[in-house]
């Protein structure tokens, strides 16, 4: 009889190497040596998945960074980023890769703006990664243009060298760059920028804000080219067309009631939730939009909402103080506590699949309306993210149910 015992590195390190003449010798025929092969090596497997589950079942990951010109000619393009953030969430709640909705995380720069230092060479990172869209939401809203020197190259540079991109070559990452002035001013080489995005295996689309046939435009395309993205140019200052639909103000009646489902917790409890019912005043005409994008998988607040912060594994409930809990729940028993939280937890699902029923009946009746509609064709900065992350998305391998 064969016994033995693994530990997680042994385990890991038998999974992925052939087995040593060394290792074992047993005087048996060739066909039990192959069977024994096959035990060992399914054992090792198994017991390497057991010690790294998070690694063998990790979901894949999209990354879009969105380095926005912040200039005086730029306020158009700023408000098209705050009213349709929301759009682009909800054509993202439709991809998904090996059956998965992927996570998703958004980091944001502002540049190109007097009040920024230029020794920075006017560039600010807003928020790192972040799968949290309320605290992207409320960056943008925070934005205030002022003249200033527009340094494309530089802002990539910081992007590739500043954020925490994923390692994962599976996973998508994208930057999308907007602004309207030479893609070549500064000190920081362009191509040696984009290079950068190239060896990071990171598309690069440039949103050129301006005419198509303008000469500068070219060589904002080139920078595309070079890290093969896409490159468009929109009008900054179109004038948005907002359709209202006969499933708003009930899509907004269910909203508040979702935001009763959430438990703020710790320090960022109250922050956080504070923020949540700004954002939904931020949103103005979009939101509906807000409102479907915050019924899907990723609208979540795990640093603050303790129910997303239990489904994420980040806390644990018999861990946490009544002092960081909200005050409804101090003094409750455990037992209590994770009846209140269930019962949270079903309410919200329940809230969230009426909004996704309703939204998606208000997306029909919208696009019945833009179909009719004259200026249907017209680029917006929504529209062209859609458009690349359509294509590119496919490329990677992700399927847009």
């Amino acid at each position: 009889m064969l016994s033995f015992a693994l530990g997680c590195e042994e385990a890991q390190t038998l999974a992925t190497q052939p087995l040593s003449a060394s290792v074992l010798t047993i005087n048996k025929s060739e066909n039990f040596m192959q069977k024994l092969t096959r035990i060992l090596f399914t054992t090792a497997l198994t017991l390497s998945i057991l010690c790294s589950p998070t690694a063998a079942f990790a979901k894949a990951k999209i990354q879009i960074a969105i380095l926005l010109d912040s200039s005086n000619s730029m306020d158009g393009l700023i408000d098209q980023t705050r009213t349709q953030l929301w759009q682009i969430v909800n054509f993202l709640t439709k991809v998904t890769k090996d059956g998965q909705v992927p996570e998703l995380e958004v980091a944001l720069y502002h540049y190109g703006n007097d009040t920024l230092p230029s020794s920075e060479g006017f560039v600010r990172l807003l928020t790192g990664f972040t799968p949290e869209l309320d605290l992207v939401s409320e960056k943008l809203f925070s934005i205030k243009t002022n003249g200033g020197q527009e340094y494309a190259g530089w802002v990539i540079r910081s992007a590739m060298q500043e954020l925490n991109w994923s390692k994962n070559p599976e996973d998508f990452r994208v930057i999308f760059i907007a602004g309207n002035e030479p893609f070549d001013q500064g000190p920081i080489v362009w191509n040696q920028s984009v290079n950068l995005a190239v060896k990071g295996d990171t598309l690069v689309n440039t949103i050129y804000c301006g005419s198509a046939e303008s000469q500068e435009r070219r060589l904002w395309a080139s920078g595309a080219e070079l890290a093969k993205g896409s490159s468009f140019n929109i009008n900054q200052n179109q004038q948005i067309v907002v359709i209202k639909s006969p499933y708003d103000d009930e899509i907004s009646t269910w909203n508040t009631k979702l935001n009763q489902t959430y438990i703020p917790y710790g320090r960022e409890g109250r922050i956080g939730q504070q923020r949540q019912a700004v954002e939904d005043s931020n949103s103005g005409t979009s939101f509906a939009s807000r409102s479907a994008s915050k019924a899907s998988e990723y609208y979540d607040n795990a640093s603050w909402d303790l129910l997303d912060a239990l489904e994420n594994g980040t806390v644990k409930l018999e861990a946490i103080s009544d002092d960081n809990l909200p005050e409804i729940m101090r003094g409750m028993t455990l037992t209590e506590k994770r009846a209140y939280v269930a019962g949270k937890k079903t309410e919200r699902e329940a809230i969230k699949k009426t909004i996704r029923d309703l939204s998606q009946k208000r997306a029909a009746y919208i696009e019945q309306q833009r179909q009719s509609s004259t200026n249907s064709g017209e680029n917006t900065l929504d529209r062209v993210i859609i458009q690349s992350l359509r294509q590119q998305l496919a490329a990677k391998g992700f399927k847009l149910n």
